[in-house]
Order: structure tokens, then C-alpha cells, then sequence
């Protein structure tokens, strides 16, 4: 059976995480999607490490957890660059060159969609706005996510992930309640916002199969981020009670100890939440059953839940001593809920229902040696969405199907190719 979006050809004009990842979303569902780009701007991610290794070459500089732009041999090794874009198609197009502009009306007239992620004037700028994709193209779908979307008194604001959180309050909403905010992860709205983006292009495309009109979508990064405060405002708007920082405690669930706690090793943690005194039970068993747990204020869940900052050095002080794997299975064998605290090695290598799963798929690459890559967290009876997407492949690299959309799609010959590579068209 075909994927969902076997059929579609999207243009796409993203960049950076917040656009690219939500177009790497309709590619994994079977979209033909041709991403393009021009040299003399290229995506910052392209420089950023972390970056494949290349057998016999020197390795990569390693920069540490921290991205910083580097000089780098290739522009095709950035690994975060390879990961938005596999499965696409990748060209090389000069919109400021006329012959550029032609080309890309060209392609506009094959398209479903066009997508991107620009601050809310550079396609206009460049002769493109929501008029003129009409005109070449009445049914074309166009979805623009600038940072704070196309109207607005911020409309001309730039935004990146860390932007987004900031403004929408949250970075402000995570963290430790005696502490600074940190928010949830450097950058976590070019995680989430894409996949409010590529929501946004299937009900484009979904409203213009059943009216055969051409749609515009408005989006943004920051809009969604907005959404994900939803609870804090609701309580500020009916209760007048502002949003407090709970940390690793919930003060919506009575439990007691809930929170994350260390273990044996470097920056090692387990989760325990016991709301129940049979979790408490499974607990105290699990620990040898010390005799400070029989005694007042821990014997009930009450006692525990109000004198938790007394609890939870007790329960470190013993959760200190434990491998944290081995902790988990002994736990959650005598009913307690509990789950390690995994980091990237440990979601990778040792993650048992991702493995089961087959989550990561191993794609091949151009330049650099196969790569795994994230794949579809679900499982479809007929057709697999695949990270493959159209191209069979990982990311392209700069300019690499440039033969196979101009000339196979649009038909050029390989003399005119020639040419438009020498007049600094592709």
C-alpha cells in the first residue's frame, strides 16, 4: 500500500530545526520533498558539530554537549543538517538570478505545497508571496512558520527554539522550585514546533482536496509553545493562582517519595513516585525495610507527603549505593513504579522496547558512512512510514539531486544543466 502522502511534492524552503523537522515529518509519510537551498546561505546547521566521522580522515573536532559553528571540510557531515533532511530531495536554486526565478515558477507548477520557515517577508522579497504562488499555481498549498508568524506587531522578529520557550513562559515554568528556571531542555520548541508545522501542511492539503482551492496557513514557532502553557493560564484565568515550580515533585498527585533520585555512578538517577501504601510497602522491602520507615511521620502517606524534604535524603542516601538498571527491575518487581532516568547512550544502545521495535533505521549517505536515524514511533498494518522517504536514502548533499529534479522533472538537458551551473543559476 502507499504511505499517506505518497503523491504530494512539497517545496521546501526550510531551515535550522523548528522548519526542517516538520517537513522531514511529511517525507517519512512518502512526500516528494525537494528542499532547496543556495550557497551563498547555507543553513547554519551545516557547521554546527556534532559531525560524521569519515574513515581515514581526520576526526571531527570534538566541541563537547555545546553546538558552536566551526569551520568544517564538507558541509554534508553535520549530523543535526543530516537528520532534518533525510529522505528529501536536495537542489541548489539562485532566487536572485532571474533564471532562478523562472526555474522555481517551473517547479511551483509541479508542486502541491510550498513551505518555509524565513522571517515573514523573504519570499516576498523575493517575488514570491501568497499572489504570486496563486497565480503560477491556483491550487497550491503555502504554509510560512516564521517566529512569531506572518502578522502581528512581532511579525519581523527572528526566533529559534530557546526564543520560543522564553516568551511563551516556558522556560519560566521548568525547574526547581528554590532555583533559576532552566526550562525543558535547551531547545525545545525546534523539537515540538514541527510537528505542529507539518499538521499545518496535511490540513492545507486536506482542505484543498475537497475544494480544489489553493489555501494559506499562517503558523509560527512561537503559537504552539503558547499552547503547551495551556494549564497555567487556565488556573491564573479561573483561579487568579499563578503557575508555581514544582521540580521533581507533582503538587497534583499525593505522593510521597516522588521525585528523581541519584544512584551509584556520574550523573546517574532513578524515578520513584509511590502514591499508595502498597507502593510504599514494595518500597520499604525493596530497601531492607530500615526502621526509620515504620515510624512516625512515614508510616502514612499523609506523613510522608508534608515531611518530604526530610524523606527524600533518606531515600538517596540508600539509592545512592544501587545500580540504577538492576534498582529498576527489583522495583518494579515488588510494585513500585519506578524507571532509570535514561540519557542519549542509554535510549540508543540499551533501551529495550526501542530495540524491540526497531526505532532506529540505518541510512545510507552519500558522503559519510550509513547513519541511524529516529524512524515512525508507530506501526501502520499496510504501509511503514519510512525515514527513507522518496529519495531511498539519508540527507542529500548540497546539490546532488539538482540532475534528477531538473532534468528528469523538469526536463532540461544536460547541456542546459551545464550552462545554468556556469551562470550561477544551480
Amino acid at each position: 500500500m502507499p504511505l499517506p502522502l505518497t503523491g504530494v511534492r512539497i517545496l521546501d524552503f526550510t531551515w535550522l530545526n523548528a522548519g526542517a523537522k516538520g517537513t522531514r515529518h511529511l517525507s517519512l509519510y512518502g512526500a516528494d520533498t525537494i528542499h532547496i537551498e543556495w550557497k551563498g546561505k547555507l543553513d547554519l546547521l551545516r557547521f554546527n558539530a556534532p559531525f560524521h566521522a569519515v574513515p581515514g580522515e581526520e576526526p571531527p573536532p570534538d566541541l563537547g554537549a555545546g553546538y558552536e559553528v566551526v569551520k568544517v571540510p564538507s558541509v554534508n557531515r553535520a549530523a543535526s543538517w543530516n537528520n532534518n533532511h533525510v529522505g528529501k530531495w536536495g537542489i541548489s536554486l539562485n532566487l536572485h538570478h532571474p533564471k532562478g526565478k523562472e526555474l522555481f515558477r517551473r517547479l511551483v507548477a509541479t508542486a502541491d505545497a510550498v513551505v518555509d520557515n524565513f522571517t515573514a517577508s523573504t519570499l516576498e522579497r523575493w517575488g514570491f508571496g501568497w499572489d504570486e504562488l496563486k497565480k503560477i499555481k491556483p491550487d497550491i498549498v503555502y504554509v510560512q512558520a516564521p517566529g512569531f508568524g506572518k502578522q502581528g506587531p512581532y511579525r519581523d522578529y527572528r526566533s529559534y527554539g530557546p526564543t520560543a520557550a522564553a516568551i511563551s513562559g516556558l522556560t519560566w515554568m521548568g525547574g526547581l522550585p528554590d532555583r533559576y528556571p532552566c526550562g525543558y531542555g535547551f531547545s525545545y520548541m525546534d523539537v515540538l514546533g514541527p510537528y505542529f508545522l507539518a499538521m499545518a501542511v496535511m490540513a492545507a492539503l486536506r482542505q484543498r482536496n475537497r475544494t480544489g482551492e489553493g489555501i494559506y496557513v499562517d503558523s509560527s514557532q512561537v503559537g504552539p509553545a503558547f499552547l503547551l502553557t495551556g494549564t497555567a493560564i487556565l488556573d491564573w484565568s479561573a483561579n487568579g493562582q499563578r503557575y508555581q515550580r514544582d521540580g521533581n515533585r507533582s503538587t497534583y498527585v499525593m505522593a510521597a517519595p516522588h521525585g528523581a533520585y541519584r544512584c551509584r555512578g556520574d550523573e546517574q538517577w532513578i524515578a520513584i513516585a509511590c502514591s499508595t501504601d502498597e507502593h510504599w510497602q514494595g518500597l520499604v522491602q525493596t530497601m531492607g525495610r530500615p526502621q526509620w520507615t515504620g515510624e512516625p511521620p512515614f508510616d502514612t502517606l499523609e506523613g510522608r507527603y508534608e515531611r518530604q524534604d526530610e524523606l527524600d535524603p533518606r531515600i538517596e542516601a540508600w539509592t545512592r549505593e544501587q545500580e540504577r538498571y538492576g534498582l529498576m527491575e527489583r522495583l518494579q518487581a515488588a510494585g513500585v513504579p519506578a524507571g532509570v532516568c535514561q540519557d542519549t547512550r542509554d535510549r540508543y544502545e540499551n533501551d529495550p522496547q526501542l530495540q524491540h521495535r526497531s526505532y532506529f533505521v540505518e541510512v545510507p549517505h552519500s558522503e559519510v558512512p550509513a547513519y541511524d536515524v529516529e524512524g515512525h514511533p508507530g506501526r501502520f498494518s499496510e504501509s511503514q512510514p519510512t525515514p527513507l522517504g522518496r529519495s531511498g536514502r539519508g540527507s542529500a548533499c548540497y546539490a546532488e539531486d539538482n540532475d534528477v529534479i531538473y532534468g528528469d522533472l523538469l526536463g532540461l538537458g544536460r547541456s542546459e544543466l551545464d550552462s545554468l551551473r556556469e551562470e550561477g543559476v544551480i
